[in-house]
């Protein structure tokens, strides 16, 4: 790494007016200093153009591409990437903030691995702390060449992350199936290379109060209204998995056949899905929900008689489990 290597920092726009000032200022800001601000909008409507166009008049490193139509957030980076000219690539949200030693960190500790990164500080929408970290603790930060750890559950986030340019031509054009840019870009560097992450967050990333999960009361109507909703959402996660394995399986500097068996094998899995999840995930929701589900009078004839069907299904969901 030489001390004067270029970054392109890939940023993408769409009606970003109320953040935006604060994210690039954090970027000019940056103690490292030779880098080039590529932002592509993607027809905002709003203040957007206007404020970047306002940064432009004194400080020639921003370079802004106004898309004709618009492509949407995954395709927007894929153009932001192809307009970026340095050596090393990193990728930019409208709304989030900055360390002021994220690049020079990165710069430095990156070494012979072709992608750094590291995890996240959540803050608010009023740029407070809030006490927590995007990734950790809920999931580990992955290093080195193992790109098993990317098949089915991704710890890069894409506003945390920088890549050498060599990638680009194996990143590009980022797959329409995959579900997000970043878990491609993670798993086509474990595959080509090694990764590395640093142990402090680089990154403010902002959380909306509309995307903070909020502990809601019963949503269900009963045992079975559950299982449906339960089941829709699972069978929904196979059918993304079953499209970002096969986007794996197609990358063509692939070569590890142990790697291909195993995401062939769960292709297989997802595809079938559907089927198996109802008779596992029946016969185990049976038994953790018994109490909800068996809790009628012993002395009503009528609600007898709903034990016993109630129990016919149990025993006929556990030979379904058996076979």
């Amino acid at each position: 790494m030489r001390e004067d290597s270029l970054v392109s920092i890939a940023m993408c726009t769409y009606n970003g007016e109320r953040f935006i000032k604060e994210q690039i200022d954090s970027i000019l800001e940056q103690s490292y200093s030779h880098f080039e601000l590529i932002i592509t909008d993607d027809c905002s409507s709003d203040k957007t153009i206007e404020i970047i166009q306002n940064y432009q008049e004194n400080d020639t490193r921003i370079k802004l591409h106004q898309n004709e139509v618009n492509l949407g957030f995954v395709k927007n980076f894929e153009k932001a990437i192809s307009l970026c000219t340095g050596e090393y690539i990193t990728l930019a949200d409208q709304d989030d903030i900055w360390k002021k030693g994220k690049l020079k960190t990165f710069i430095e500790k990156i070494g012979e691995n072709v992608l750094i990164y590291s995890d996240a500080l959540l803050i608010d929408e009023d740029s407070e702390r809030m006490e927590k970290e995007l990734i950790r603790p809920d999931k580990e930060l992955i290093s080195g060449s193992n790109n098993r750890a990317f098949l089915l559950e991704n710890c890069v986030s894409g506003n945390t992350l920088m890549f050498k340019k060599v990638l680009v031509e194996y990143i590009l054009p980022i797959p329409e199936d995959v579900s997000f840019h970043d878990i491609w870009i993670a798993f086509v560097a474990s595959t080509y290379g090694s990764i590395i992450f640093t142990d402090e967050p680089m990154t403010y990333y902002r959380r909306y109060s509309e995307q903070v999960t909020k502990k809601r009361g019963k949503d269900y109507e009963n045992f079975f209204d559950r299982f449906e909703k339960k089941k829709t959402l699972k069978i929904k996660h196979a059918k993304v998995a079953v499209k970002d394995l096969n986007t794996f399986l197609s990358l063509k500097i692939l070569k590890n056949e142990e790697t291909k068996e195993i995401i062939e094998m769960l292709i297989k899995h997802f595809e079938n899905y559907e089927h198996s999840y109802y008779n596992m995930t029946l016969h185990t929701m049976l038994k953790k929900y018994k109490d909800d589900i068996f809790a009628i009078q012993q002395s009503n004839k009528r609600d007898k008689r709903v034990i016993r069907t109630a129990m016919g299904l149990k025993l006929h969901t556990r030979t379904l489990f058996v076979l």
